[in-house]
């Protein structure tokens, strides 16, 4: 199967069809954080099935509806992975958490009192020496 555009938003389909949700039948394709910015790619889904995917333009997200038929969906999924989340209280630990990512050239997530990154051991002792207190994790990280 080959994708070449997103067709709707999970989040906008179970809107839409609120009591019928329980009906659709969701197929996932488990994607890690970078593989979203990708527009080719060929990954398998959760239940064994081959999608190619050529995007003409823009990149994936989670959430996005890749097929229908019917009530079956194939839908875009972020697939946990090791991230550093990053407790702040205030905007000067904002701050230096923020500078300290941005040094390294990785990418953020900011939460409202947190900052989540890829797991890195370098950057965990780094923000660890700054006063902050940096905590390894397993989650879905999809900046």
């Amino acid at each position: 199967m080959i994708v070449t555009e997103v067709i709707g938003k999970l989040a906008d389909l179970e809107q839409d069809h609120q009591r019928e949700k329980e009906a659709f039948t969701i197929e996932q394709l488990f994607l890690s954080w970078d593989e979203l910015q990708k527009r080719i790619l060929r990954k398998t889904t959760d239940v064994g099935r081959d999608i190619g995917i050529q995007l003409e333009s823009g990149h994936l997200h989670p959430g996005d509806i890749l097929y229908r038929e019917e009530n079956h969906l194939i839908v875009v999924r972020v697939k946990e992975e090791a991230v550093l989340l990053v407790p702040v209280r205030n905007m000067r630990e904002m701050g230096l958490a923020a500078h300290a990512i941005g040094n390294m050239h990785a990418p953020i997530e900011l939460k409202s009192n947190s900052v989540i990154t890829p797991y890195n051991l370098v950057l965990q002792e780094q923000l660890a020496k700054l006063g902050l207190s940096p905590v390894k994790e397993a989650g879905a990280f999809a900046p």
